[in-house]
């Protein structure tokens, strides 16, 4: 069975609707269609900022390389290209490697905490640690040390969404993202469309209700972790026998 995923069309002109800025029967006037998907867009990539509000993560695998200290991740539209071409990494929630059947998990380690200490940089080794940087349009996640063999890569969070067009669907959307997300534009075009008196408490109280809602579906790590960790990585060789 294939879920329907409404067009974009259709999902920006309901928007509207919430702000009685058309009718059913009455089409969009002028630019109001570019506007709205502009709008939508701008919102999709404001949630992609701290990923709260973007409910669904997925897992990517791939391959590291020996002595690869980097992972890159974007669009895939952005050049040079990235490593992994799933959007730029929003949010981290677990990341993992495997050799042989046997899975290395990683350590979220602070970019400053991680570049305030001391550290040989070439080393290699069964990597342990994980550091994340954001850029404008690429997320490079640093390992540290840099792997000694080939291993299989997983990673599980959530990734910036593509830009939506006039000819798209929302089938990169969940169905329950849907009350939210025309709420949250019709917000914006409310004020755009010198509407915000049509803005008013209930449809405030119904965006606040439904904002509550996909915060609630996003996990979130809350652990406060000082694992006294070194960077020393030859006992962790040891352990794990590679």
């Amino acid at each position: 069975m294939t879920l329907y995923a409404q067009p974009v069309n259709d999902f920006v002109q309901d928007s509207y609707q919430l702000i009685s800025a058309n009718s059913p029967t009455v089409p969009l006037h002028g630019n109001d269609l570019q506007k709205g998907i502009q709008f939508l867009n701008e919102l999709i990539k404001f949630y992609s900022s701290d990923s709260l509000s973007l409910t669904i993560a997925k897992e990517v695998i791939f391959t590291v390389a020996i002595g690869q200290q980097t992972v890159t991740f974007a669009d895939p539209t952005y050049t040079p290209a990235a490593d992994v071409q799933e959007g730029r990494l929003s949010n981290l929630q677990n990341a993992w490697l495997e050799l042989d059947g046997v899975t290395y998990p990683l350590i979220d380690e602070s970019r400053n905490v991680f570049y305030a200490s001391y550290k040989f940089d070439p080393q290699l080794g069964l990597p342990r640690f994980c550091i994340i940087t954001n850029d404008l349009n690429l997320t490079t996640m640093r390992l540290y040390p840099a792997p000694s063999q080939v291993y299989n890569m997983h990673v599980y969070g959530k990734f910036e969404l593509p830009y939506v067009t006039s000819s798209m669907t929302m089938s990169g959307f969940p169905l329950y993202f849907y009350k939210f997300l025309k709420l949250a534009l019709a917000r914006e075009l409310a004020f755009y469309k010198g509407r915000s008196s049509a803005w008013d408490q209930k449809l405030e109280d119904r965006y606040g209700e439904a904002f509550d809602k996909m915060e609630s579906v996003s996990a979130m790590n809350l652990v406060i972790d000082s694992a006294n960790e070194s960077y020393l990585n030859g006992s962790w060789r040891l352990r794990a026998g590679v």
